[in-house]
């Protein structure tokens, strides 16, 4: 967001029958060691925020300060090696900053949505498996599908010199993302904070009972409070809550300051809804012989969501409503196994360092689905391919990982969960509608 000095978006992640436990994801622009966050304030890595909690009960958008709302003001505990961490940073990475002066940073910034704009619609790579595991399903359809035979003229006519090659350069924006890769960096950087609703002393229960919404704002005691418009917050939509455990999703957050338009507020609504459990809907997988399985789920979907951060980059000053979700996790089972038996294609561990900073992981990695670009300089495109993984047998995301061994001959059953920004997300032994699983391959 070009306008916005600091972004919050607000991950709810599970319900446990009585508290509501969520992450809030605080995305500052540029340098986060020098680049004051307000005109007079300081940098972001390790300033002190004091941060709202605000609940509703209800509504079809969120509207802050409501009359009912409940809110209050907490301090997460600080972040202490913010500093050091995002020097250790600075030093492997060396980022580029943004041009200082106005004229020229505009410029800048036009070059940069020009060439995105030029890629035009991201089109998906047709897959005969996909139409199939599909029939019957209420999916929209894949309007800007690219059949193979387009895509082999297309490739056939890009010339041979291809597009313009990326400047041998990284920004801060392209270091955080990388950051959030690793949830416990994120956390020791300052960028994620854990919270939960107890503290509250809420009945979020029966608050939550016909669903809500959660947000998480910028507290006006907090030091060099900052001129309007220069922290957004994003908001969660909460689907109602029983007395039943179970996994938080945000797909879709909604600009706390903004009110969409109907229409597309209907279907950012309804997306939100659709994947508050967190897990993809039609999973179908079909044989590379001898390669393996080629995994897909969701194609229009993603499709989507791939597209409206394209938007998004393009028109990045006043977003209404921002995609959650960062990648995904697979497991696989034998046919007619229950749902105890899925077991994880994702899992890794090992030891993450930076600088003086070490920790132990043992936990999931995710996988990313990007749109792929190709043509020429003056003839760009971008694409979906026809699947987002390919599984030969073992781990997905690492090497030498001991994982579900692929046995050709045998038949297989697949489940996708999604990843928010903050690296939530349901956990394996999540129970999932046994109708988001794909049909045995």
């Amino acid at each position: 967001m070009d306008k916005a000095r600091l972004s919050l978006l607000t991950l709810p992640q599970r319900w446990d029958g009585q508290c509501l436990r969520a992450s809030v994801l605080l995305l500052p622009r540029g340098d986060p060691l020098h680049a004051p966050l307000w005109d007079q304030g300081a940098a972001f890595a390790g300033m002190p925020l004091g941060l709202r909690l605000e609940l509703q009960s209800g509504g079809e958008v969120f509207s802050p300060g409501r009359r009912g709302n409940r809110s209050v003001v907490f301090t997460p505990p600080p972040a202490t090696r913010s500093r050091e961490l995002f020097g250790a940073l600075h030093e492997r990475f060396l980022p580029t900053p943004p041009p200082a002066a106005t004229h020229t940073l505009a410029r800048f910034r036009e070059a940069r949505r020009a060439r995105l704009a030029a890629l035009g619609p991201v089109r998906k790579l047709t897959n005969e498996r996909h139409l199939t595991a599909v029939d019957g399903a209420a999916q929209r359809e894949l309007a800007p599908a690219m059949p193979q035979a387009e895509y082999a003229q297309r490739i056939s006519r890009s010339t041979a010199d291809g597009l313009d090659a990326k400047p041998d350069n990284i920004s801060w924006g392209e270091v955080v993302s990388h950051a959030l890769r690793v949830p416990a960096l994120a956390r020791e950087l300052g960028l994620v904070v854990d919270f939960d609703t107890q503290f509250t002393g809420w009945d979020v229960a029966s608050l939550l009972a016909g669903g809500g919404w959660l947000s998480v704002s910028l507290a006006a005691a907090t030091g060099d409070a900052p001129p309007h418009g220069r922290a957004l917050s994003f908001a969660a939509r909460i689907p109602p809550l029983t007395a039943e455990p179970r996994a938080l999703f945000a797909a879709v957050l909604f600009n706390a300051e903004a009110s969409a338009p109907a229409a597309a507020s209907r279907e950012w609504l309804a997306e939100a809804d659709a994947y508050s459990d967190g897990f993809a809907h039609v999973v179908h997988a079909s044989r590379l012989r001898p390669a393996g399985l080629a995994i897909g789920w969701d194609d229009e979907q993603v499709l989507g969501w791939v597209q409206r951060q394209l938007d998004a980059a393009c028109t990045p000053d006043d977003p209404l409503a921002l995609c959650g979700v960062a990648g995904y996790r697979l497991d696989v089972r034998e046919p007619g196994g229950t749902d105890s038996d899925w077991q994880s294609l994702c899992h890794a561990s090992g030891q993450l360092s930076l600088g003086a900073w070490h920790s132990d992981f043992d936990g999931e990695w995710r996988i990313d689905v990007a749109a792929l670009m190709a043509g020429s300089t003056e003839a760009p495109y971008a694409y979906l391919p026809p699947h987002f993984a390919l599984w030969r047998g073992g781990s997905l995301v690492l090497p030498g990982v001991s994982a579900p061994a692929w046995r050709p001959g045998a038949r297989h059953e697949f489940r996708v969960r999604l990843v928010d920004l903050s690296g939530g997300g349901p956990a394996s032994d999540d129970v999932s509608p046994e109708a988001y699983s794909s049909r045995p391959a």
